[in-house]
């Protein structure tokens, strides 16, 4: 076990649970993902088949999620997230999963709008690409012992939100990862919110 990996596990042991409050809230989150734009032009846009513009960096997919966090107090909590797409760009199964930690604005102001910061680990996995005609491998995954499945893990993952609340136990708004140096992925969401 690393340091990176010890340092993690202490503060979710000790340091989480100390600073917790009183007022703890979960949340449950349904996302509708969609819109990409690939900031690199793409190794394989013969393969695409949703894009949304003529150098095909800009495609959308139909994808639906689920979002669980726990408010540890005004301004910090811990969440999973679970994301899947029927089809992705080369019309392949896609999923993605997520935990970690979020920063919320809601400390700070008392105003209907909350912005987030959402960090921690994420595993891509779909079904492997590499026996797709045309398909020339970009090294952005691994490919699976059995090559049925590619996947990649990032440890350093996170997401940018933006939530507007309509009412004390209601939310809508958009949700960003920044997928950087490969792309930026726009979804909206609804989020309900567990006293």
């Amino acid at each position: 076990m690393n340091k990176t990996t010890l340092r993690t596990c202490f503060i979710l042991l000790f340091w989480l649970p100390a600073i917790s409050s009183m007022g703890q809230t979960w949340s449950i989150g349904i996302y509708l993902n969609g819109i990409n734009f690939h900031l690199k032009k793409p190794l394989n846009p013969n393969l695409f088949h949703r894009t949304l513009s003529q150098d095909k960096r800009l495609v959308y997919n139909l994808a639906g999620g689920i979002r669980v966090s726990y408010y540890l107090n005004n301004y910090l909590g811990i969440t999973i997230t679970q994301v899947l797409a029927p089809r992705d760009c080369g019309n392949r199964f896609f999923g993605m999963t997520h935990a970690g930690v979020f920063l919320s604005t809601r400390y700070f102001n008392d105003s209907p709008h909350e912005g987030l910061l959402i960090g921690g680990p994420i595993l891509f996995y779909r079904k492997n690409w590499n026996d797709l005609p045309g398909y020339t491998d970009d090294q952005m995954m691994k490919q699976s012992k059995n090559k049925q499945w590619q996947y990649k893990f990032v440890w350093h993952g996170g997401f940018l939100e933006y939530r507007y609340h309509y009412t004390p136990y209601q939310a809508a708004g958009i949700h960003l990862m920044p997928g950087i140096p490969e792309l930026l992925s726009f979804s909206a969401h609804h989020t309900s919110f567990i006293k």
